[in-house]
């Protein structure tokens, strides 16, 4: 060819090729918010499930004697527990009911009359077994929350430790 014939072509862009590095994430990034939104929707959180507790690295020591003493400890089965008013563990002192409104209104009961009867009460002690499920703590920590006497003293929970 010649240089005129060269010239009298019409100019043609060239062509960009895509490079096989380049990858376009956008349909991955919609797709991983799609499942991120459905696994949230169609999650079932049991806050009744065991959730293993750490160990206590630092702490100053809690006296037994000076605080309303509850103990939960793990019952005939998983589902119904043992929670006893004060130290010990004689069938005479346990909550009746597991029904989680009642065991608050009694728990807030009790904790008002122990605070009534002994005024230099110092705090709330709830000791748990480590087996324990972590919903039955917190339904026993909402009963005390309900005391009236029991606002302004601190709150102590103590879980066992397994070896």
């Amino acid at each position: 060819m010649s240089d005129r014939q060269e010239l009298d072509q019409p100019f043609q862009p060239r062509k960009h090729k895509q490079d096989d590095n380049e990858l376009d994430i956008t349909p991955m990034i919609d797709i991983v918010f799609l499942l991120l939104s459905f696994f949230v929707v169609a999650s079932k959180f049991d806050p009744s499930s065991a959730v293993p507790i750490p160990p206590a690295r630092f702490g100053g020591a809690v006296t037994e004697n000076n605080c309303v003493c509850l103990l939960i400890f793990e019952g005939t089965d998983a589902d119904n527990p043992a929670i006893f008013r004060g130290r010990s563990r004689s069938e005479a002192d346990q909550f009746k009911s597991l029904e989680p409104t009642v065991l608050e209104e009694e728990v807030a009961r009790y904790v008002d009359d122990e605070i009534s009867k002994r005024p230099n009460v110092e705090g709330i002690l709830i000791k748990a077994a480590g087996e324990v499920k972590s919903g039955i703590v917190q339904i026993v920590q909402r009963g005390v929350s309900q005391s009236d006497m029991a606002e302004g003293k601190p709150l102590y929970i103590g879980v066992e430790e397994s070896d």
